[in-house]
């Protein structure tokens, strides 16, 4: 057989992506499906700032489907300032700024350009899945911190001072989270940015939830001591304008490193979807985030209240948390895994086959994640919601778990 890459071959397949494949297999099939899977916005982009896209497309399609320079349409990039600015008070300018395909390769260029393989980084467990697999495809070596049910999802900050050390390259979270959708607390943050600021730690903070929040608010640490010369923030368009397929995010951070991220970019994607570009523009530059920000949001806290009165009612062994932001519910099911003789990952399998709906394992997030699955809330109207959440129950009671 011809060669394959030992680093490829190192990486197991994800379930992620395997769930989520086999849940549309199932739909094409005919099957009724409730796909939990998606983090991704349950609505449709904005009606008006589709018009309007189509509207400019239509009066000039060459200018929206030609090359744009890598580091991106320069009137966005002079929104996305703007924007900061009005939600965050942070001052940045259009040369700190890179346009990405979405958030994760957002992080796979800031992962790309501050590390070498065999460096460690810092992790909060569990994570979003894609760090696990990019730390593995870059040779890093992870350290991490628990983040608990039982502390509310809030890592300790003696054992964050006990693993970010002078060997430590990049510290690496989110907030609001993925998978366990916690906002992180200020005192906590405030420990990882003195440790970095001290110990010259990249700070790499993956803001891609910060717009999605029903309860108290996003934690703006960049006006922080001078947590900026340190601090590589990662966005995404797919949360907050819904458009996760158009994939399109940006960075922002040190014009040294952002200049180094265009350079690797310019070899891997060239540049960022044109098209992509010009509806996150018009979005921004025509005040339309923010309408649709207030419709949004107030259909997502009532899908999660529907979740959360279906957990209680359904799986009342399950223990959550209600989410303040983001848009998913993680609840501990060990009881009932442990009752069915199976792992979160094999129970999640034999649940789509069986009962058609798909969740996600907890483990995919990290060892902290073991027990664990990730529900999506947003994606399915509330009879929906209901009737998912009814169907786990009738899988565990049909096998003397419930």
């Amino acid at each position: 057989m011809l060669k394959i890459s030992d680093r490829i071959r190192s990486i197991k397949p994800s379930p992620h992506r395997a769930l989520i494949a086999q849940a549309d297999e199932d739909r094409r099939k005919g099957y009724d499906v409730i796909n939990f899977t998606a983090g991704q916005p349950g609505l449709p982009p904005m009606l008006d700032a589709v018009k309007a896209f189509i509207d400019e497309f239509l009066k000039d399609p060459f200018k929206h489907s030609k090359y744009l320079p890598t580091p991106g349409l320069y009137d966005l990039k002079v929104e996305i300032c703007k924007d900061l600015k009005k939600y965050g008070g942070v001052n940045v300018v259009p040369e700190e700024v890179l346009i990405t395909a979405g958030g994760v390769e957002a992080i796979n260029l800031a992962l790309s350009v501050v590390t070498d393989p065999g460096d460690e980084v810092f992790f909060l467990d569990p994570c979003y899945s894609v760090y696990w697999g990019l730390a593995k495809y870059l040779g890093l070596k992870v350290v991490s911190c628990p983040q608990t049910i039982d502390r509310e999802f809030q890592p300790d900050p003696e054992c964050i001072k006990e693993k970010i050390t002078s060997r430590t390259v990049a510290i690496l979270f989110a907030s609001p989270d993925n998978p366990t959708s916690r906002i992180i607390d200020v005192e906590v943050i405030k420990t990882m940015a003195d440790l970095a600021m001290d110990k010259k730690v990249w700070f790499i903070y993956d803001e891609a939830y910060k717009h999605i929040v029903y309860e108290g608010n996003h934690v703006w640490i960049h006006n922080y001591g001078n947590i900026r010369d340190f601090l590589i923030s990662i966005n995404s368009f797919s949360k907050d304008l819904a458009i996760p397929g158009f994939r399109i995010g940006y960075v922002y951070g040190p014009k040294e490193v952002i200049k180094e991220m265009t350079k690797l970019k310019g070899f891997t994607s060239i540049t960022t979807p044109t098209p992509s570009q010009y509806l996150a523009y018009y979005y921004l530059s025509r005040g339309l985030k923010e309408r649709y920000l207030n419709y949004a949001l107030s259909v997502y806290r009532e899908r999660k209240e529907v979740m959360a009165e279906a957990l209680r009612k359904y799986l009342p062994e399950a223990k959550f948390i209600r989410p303040k932001a983001s848009m998913y519910y993680f609840p501990d099911i060990s009881n009932y895994l442990n009752k069915l003789g199976m792992d979160d990952v094999k129970f999640c399998y034999e649940l789509g086959k069986i009962k058609h709906v798909y969740i996600l394992p907890g483990s995919i997030f990290g060892p902290s994640g073991k027990g664990h699955v990730r529900i999506t809330f947003v994606t399915q109207p509330p009879n929906r919601i209901e009737e998912g959440i009814s169907r786990i129950n009738e899988y565990l009671r049909e096998r003397g778990a419930l």
